[in-house]
């Protein structure tokens, strides 16, 4: 049997730029509701035309812990699920 055949493919690391543009901006929005939520525990009122106070934050903070978890979730299941791999017998 070949050795080369039972490594998984590189073909999954190929989804893990566009998830991470998502993660980012998914983050980014989590963490600007985390500012709402904080916001309104502490009683202030948002300047006119922005979200939360403090957003900035909130919002860097959250972009990239999206930024970095959710590629990293998705490359890390599917190098368990060995769905990447070049020659599987799924049939």
């Amino acid at each position: 049997m070949d050795p080369a055949a039972d490594r998984p493919s590189r073909m999954r690391y190929l989804i893990a730029p566009w998830f991470a543009i998502v993660g980012y901006l998914a983050g980014g929005m989590i963490g600007v509701f985390v500012a709402k939520v904080v916001g309104g525990f502490r009683g202030c009122a948002p300047p006119e035309g922005f979200p939360a106070c403090d957003f900035e934050r909130y919002l860097r903070v959250g972009s990239a812990v999206g930024l970095v978890l959710l590629p990293s979730a998705i490359v890390w299941q599917l190098w368990r699920s060995g769905v990447a791999r070049p020659n599987s017998n799924r049939g």
